[in-house]
């Protein structure tokens, strides 16, 4: 390999580089997901789910349930009960405003 074609090699790499590094600062989210010590704790519980204020954002709602919901409608998202399994927690969000938030019972989804 030539000095020219090693320069382009190395800036490629750096470049790539660069922009994983970005990517990764800037994923919140992500963050928080990954301080939870245990798996199962980016689910919400009945105490999460009472601290969640309608006004809230979708990350101080993350914050507070300690991962992300799973998106299921446009702005509606979903997160799964931590302990039983046997309910789901349904937010509703407009303009990155939480406007609703209602709990879903599910039957037959444990597997304890």
């Amino acid at each position: 390999m030539n000095k020219r074609g090693f320069y382009v090699f190395l800036s490629i790499c750096l470049v790539m580089l660069l922009a994983m590094l970005i990517t990764a600062c800037q994923d919140e989210v992500l963050e928080i997901e990954e301080s939870n010590t245990y798996a199962w704790q980016k689910y919400m519980n009945d105490k999460e789910f009472e601290e969640v204020k309608e006004g809230m954002s979708y990350l101080e709602v993350v914050q507070i349930s300690g991962g992300a919901g799973q998106e299921i409608d446009n702005g509606t998202y979903e997160w799964n009960d931590e302990i039983l399994l046997t309910k789901g927690y349904r937010l509703k969000f407009e303009d990155d405003v939480l406007v609703k938030k209602e709990v879903v019972e599910r039957k037959g989804n444990s597997k304890r």
